[in-house]
């Protein structure tokens, strides 16, 4: 049996996504691995993925995907969205 995923990964300055047909019970870092290779994903030079997602819920590594899942890998936050808040707020003081 197949499932079909959306494999996402976003940089401030580009985003990518790639629909993959997996196996059943496929992790998200299997997938991963598999989206890597694949077109238009395999041109991505700044990958620095520190967690998954599935429909903005974090999950684990071993988390087995399911038909219809959107797959998002997760890049580190360059600044805590409060911090930002407070920053913004400042600025327009």
């Amino acid at each position: 049996m197949e499932i079909d995923v959306e494999v996402l990964y976003a940089l401030p300055e580009q985003q990518w996504s790639l629909d993959l047909r997996l196996s059943a019970g496929t992790t998200a870092e299997e997938a991963e691995k598999i989206a890597r290779e694949r077109e238009p994903m395999c041109w991505v030079d700044k990958w620095n993925v520190v967690a998954y997602g599935v429909w903005g819920e974090v999950v684990d590594t071993d988390y087995v995907l399911q038909d219809g899942d959107r797959l998002e890998l997760l890049r580190p936050l360059v600044e805590q969205p409060m911090d930002a808040r407070r920053r913004k707020a400042k600025e327009t003081r």
